[in-house]
């Protein structure tokens, strides 16, 4: 049934056009600036003075070219490796801003209802991310130690993550499936802080809820710090008597924080039932539906959907859409069927960071979700020949066409490691987010 999500009606394509303008009326006084740059470097407000070979060799109609669009840009990207440009940063300023009101005012048509957008919020919310991840970190050390928790230190990073995710919560989706699994407890408590932050938004929480919830997912696995590193980091199966020992961190969890007088105290009970299940089959105490906390059943689904797609030693990591089919099979016996579907909403048929095969053979990885769940923002990374090209971010809700006049779609998502494609490893090479 879940598969169903997956099939799309035939659409009339649309072809989309870049409109050049002429140089004429743009060499304003104001405008300061003229340089050499590379065009993964264009941004729109920028004025395109010269190429790096002569117009008339181009595709462009006139010698001097507006960028007021991503798809001026890209048309440029397709025909040039540097260009001149002239701008001020008055220009680009006010460029943002008019994208960021027509985003809004345009919400509904193409892009979800968002703040700014995934390119604009990415480097901030990367840099949110990494400082809680610094914090969680230091933070589990400081437990395993025998300090107490800091509550505040915990509310201030996670409120961070709370800021970027109202302005756009697919940078962070993003950043769940791009950080460096460098200390495994603390980033998978990181990570599941995040997406529950993004599921209570799409379940329509407050803001105070997000900030709950988010604090109960990067502390939900503290008890972890109780347990042997032989039983935590062992590469392959537990034993039953090592399983019986790991499944004690819940217990370790709850004391933990139930002795931590600066964080919510509904955090303890998180910590403690995360791991229950709609059809009582859960630990520690198989608690029927009704009696586990809503947060419990939020956290439980975010950490059970990244510990499905980060790779771990014993097994290779599921494709998010692999994720999401599991998750979708399981509502209703181990995960609340509500607050599946909302995950889903919340995430996308196509979550961010995906690596998909569209159906003229190119392969891309998905940028942000659209109004219109079956045709994310992609950005193409290899051609039909699986051969690295110019990387280019197309729209499938805009019905964009390939070069042979073939609306663009996903035929089928891909694991982390298809045609030797690390999403991490690929973003941090140089994957141009805007």
């Amino acid at each position: 049934m879940f598969k169903r999500l997956f099939r799309s009606e035939e659409k009339k394509p649309v072809r989309r056009r870049v409109k050049p303008k002429p140089k004429d009326g743009h060499t304003q006084k104001t405008r300061k600036q003229r340089v050499k740059i590379d065009v993964a470097d264009l941004r729109v407000g920028m004025f395109v003075v010269e190429l790096d070979k002569p117009w008339e060799e181009s595709g462009f109609m006139f010698q001097g070219l507006d960028l007021t669009s991503a798809t001026d840009i890209q048309a440029v990207q397709k025909e040039c490796s540097y260009v001149w440009v002239d701008y001020d940063e008055f220009s680009l300023k006010k460029s943002s801003k008019a994208d960021n009101d027509k985003s809004v005012s345009s919400a509904g048509v193409g892009s979800r209802d968002q703040g700014v957008s995934v390119e604009e919020e990415f480097e901030v919310a990367k840099e949110v991310h990494s400082l809680a991840s610094e914090a969680v970190s230091t933070l589990f050390e400081e437990i395993r130690l025998g300090a107490e928790v800091d509550g505040g230190k915990v509310k201030q990073a996670v409120n961070g993550c709370v800021d970027s995710i109202l302005r756009n919560p697919d940078a962070s989706v993003w950043l769940t499936r791009i950080q460096a699994k460098h200390e495994a407890t603390a980033q998978h408590s990181l990570n599941v802080a995040a997406l529950s932050i993004v599921m209570a938004k799409a379940a329509g929480m407050s803001q105070r809820e997000m900030e709950d919830v988010g604090v109960c997912g990067m502390l939900h696995d503290v008890g972890k710090t109780g347990i042997s590193a032989e039983v935590l980091s062992k590469p392959g199966k537990l034993t039953p008597e090592e399983h019986q020992e790991m499944q004690k961190h819940t217990r370790y969890g709850r004391d933990i924080l139930l002795s931590t007088k600066s964080v919510m105290s509904g955090a303890a009970d998180v910590a403690h039932s995360h791991h229950e299940r709609e059809d009582g089959t859960g630990y520690p105490r198989k608690l029927p539906s009704e009696s586990i906390p809503v947060f419990a059943k939020v956290v439980a689904i975010a950490e059970a959907y990244d510990a499905m797609t980060t790779k771990q030693t014993y097994r290779a990591a599921c494709s998010p859409s692999e994720a999401l089919q599991e998750l979708y099979s399981l509502r209703g016996k181990q995960f609340d069927e509500d607050m599946v579907i909302k995950f889903i909403d919340a995430v996308g048929i196509f979550p961010p960071g995906s690596i998909v095969e569209l159906l003229n053979g190119e392969i891309g990885i998905v940028l942000s979700n659209t109004t219109d769940k079956l045709r994310p923002r992609v950005i193409v990374i290899l051609d039909a020949a699986k051969e690295p090209i110019q990387q280019m971010i197309v729209d499938l809700s805009q019905m964009e066409t390939d070069s042979s006049g073939n609306v663009y779609q996903i035929k089928t998502t891909l694991s982390d490691g298809s045609f030797g494609i690390d999403v991490g490893d690929f973003q941090r090479a140089g994957l141009r987010m805007g």
